[in-house]
């Protein structure tokens, strides 16, 4: 059960000291995860996953657990170094960034976006610069920077399984010369190199189980599995068993509507000549 959760690194960086710290204190007081649950009014699960450092820290709980442990304020400034630890990836994304590295599979829907895993210097560029009309262009090129350095991932030896069901609109969206060419070729280097494995769902599907918005489900090393949804600015994390069995079931859905892998890889060709044909 949870109590036989494995160690947590807390010398990796802030926001594993932050994890470990909560386990730290509550063994030195001689407490279960039962016990500081009711402490901080969450359930002993949710104390297991603090622990191991797959529920993220937040504001909230960090002066819930200065309070409980009389810390004088400890896990907030933890908190305030982790956040900062994170560079140029979004405060709302952040921890599932740190997640995704140690992730043994991840699944992802996108409707209206080239998945950032899958993303180009160039696409990427044209998102943020959309995004943050007023920045800098060297605060969009460590944006872009910090995407690519999250896809090495998948150039990485034993990395993650990689799942994606791409709406097909998305194919033909219009970009400066070349940006989508080049994104399109990349993703048929990626399939055809086997790094992912990638379903288009075709235009005329109609309504469907995930139409309102983007998913991503995680399977972590631990067998833990967590899904993320993303909206403007602001993303949440789902880690309950019932909320990823639901995400988990729209998925699947969605999955066995799309085309099959060899038909899905013929789509994305045919709209990468229509890209190299628009761009001439």
């Amino acid at each position: 059960m949870p109590e036989k959760a494995e160690e947590l690194d807390g010398a990796n960086d802030p926001r594993s000291f932050w994890h470990s710290e909560v386990k730290r204190l509550r063994e030195k007081r001689g407490w279960l995860q039962s016990r500081l649950g009711k402490e901080i009014n969450v359930s002993e699960d949710y104390v297991s996953r603090l622990e191991r450092g797959v529920r993220p820290p937040t504001h909230e709980l960090s002066i819930r657990l200065d309070q409980v442990f009389d810390t004088d304020g400890h896990f907030v400034r933890l908190f305030e170094l982790a956040k900062k630890s994170i560079g140029a990836i979004p405060d709302f994304f952040a921890w599932v960034a740190e997640m995704e590295k140690s992730a043994q599979r991840i699944e992802e829907y996108s409707p209206t976006l080239v998945p950032g895993l899958l993303q180009t210097a160039g696409y990427a560029r044209e998102v943020f610069k959309a995004v943050w009309p007023y920045h800098s262009p060297e605060k969009i090129q460590e944006l872009v920077d910090a995407r690519l350095e999250r896809a090495g991932i998948l150039s990485v030896h034993g990395g993650p399984e990689v799942w994606v069901i791409l709406e097909e609109a998305l194919l033909h969206a219009r970009l400066p010369v070349g940006v989508m060419a080049d994104q399109l070729a990349h993703i048929v280097e990626l399939i055809e190199g086997r790094k992912i494995v990638l379903q288009v769902l075709t235009q005329d599907i109609g309504m469907h189980a995930l139409k309102t918005g983007q998913l991503r489900i995680m399977t972590l090393e631990d067998g833990a599995q967590i899904a993320y949804t993303e909206g403007p600015y602001s993303g949440s994390v789902l880690d309950t068993a019932e909320e990823v069995a639901a995400c988990r079931r729209s998925y699947d859905l969605v999955r066995a509507t799309a085309l099959p892998q060899a038909d899905s890889l013929a789509r994305v060709k045919a709209a990468l000549e229509e890209h190299k044909k628009h761009d001439q």
